[in-house]
């Protein structure tokens, strides 16, 4: 029998590559000028990983027309900044279909509202669609994956992902264990970045850059990129350019849509 920890390795030998990473939507709550809600691509020779469907999740098709490497859409919640995007579907193509994973509940919630009166139902979508529920560790789907609960007002699934690069994906937190964890010694921590510097509010944890940095420092992560800025506090996108001036990283990344991360 193949073990997981097998299992990944051959997967990472196979498919040790240079990672391309978009960033389709950069916003929290709205979009804005500054930018769509959040939605991020990972391309790799062999695969397309979507993380999170706001509604920059339509410009998938702006890169690429028809998708044609197997594809998975990892939905960190269900706050509508999050899923509203699926709306667009319809629009995009995937000619090996499209897997897409969740927090438990994921499934329930998803067949009713990828569906009428929302919108096109998962049935008449162009390609075969599945939907899965994660559950917390470490799970074999497409690409090896651990999952871990944050800290929200609601459960709140961060991402692992080992593509012989690992990129980890925490969005809608405040600072906790398994941030850290997840985040530990990986090549790109993704990280949201809602409140402006100093500004905290505990009844609805998120990150500020001081503690996103604070927390890619104690990890040991290599790059830190933040997105999921606030829409209603980062009102012009020189407020995001000006983090630079208040933290100190060796490598981080201030997001912007259509940026495009190299690994």
């Amino acid at each position: 029998m193949i073990t997981l920890d097998t299992w990944q390795n051959q997967w990472i030998m196979e498919y040790m590559t240079q990672i391309t990473i978009t960033l389709l939507g950069t916003n929290g709550w709205y979009p804005t000028k500054t930018g769509n809600t959040l939605s991020i691509l990972i391309q790799t020779p062999e695969i397309a990983i979507i993380l999170d469907a706001g509604d920059g999740i339509h410009k998938v098709a702006d890169i690429c027309p028809e998708v044609k490497t197997p594809a998975c859409l990892f939905l960190s919640h269900f706050h509508l900044d999050h899923i509203s995007g699926l709306h667009s579907l319809a629009r995009l193509r995937f000619a090996k279909g499209l897997s897409i994973y969740g927090p438990p509940g994921t499934s329930e919630l998803l067949s009713s509202f990828i569906g009428y009166p929302f919108t096109v139902p998962i049935a008449e979508l162009p390609y075969e669609v599945t939907i899965t529920d994660l559950p917390e560790g470490r799970s074999v789907c497409e690409v090896p994956v651990t999952t871990a609960p944050l800290i929200h007002t609601q459960l709140v699934y961060g991402y692992r992902f080992e593509l012989g690069k690992t990129i980890t994906f925490c969005t809608d937190t405040g600072p906790c264990d398994n941030y850290q964890k997840l985040a530990e010694d990986t090549d790109l921590l993704i990280s949201e970045c809602s409140y402006l510097p100093g500004q905290v509010t505990p009844t609805w944890p998120h990150m500020n850059p001081e503690m996103a940095v604070d927390a890619a420092r104690k990890a040991g992560a290599k790059k830190l990129a933040l997105v999921h800025f606030a829409a209603d506090l980062y009102t012009d996108i020189s407020m995001r350019r000006d983090i630079k001036n208040t933290v100190d990283f060796d490598d981080i990344i201030i997001g912007e849509d259509g940026m495009v991360i190299n690994l």
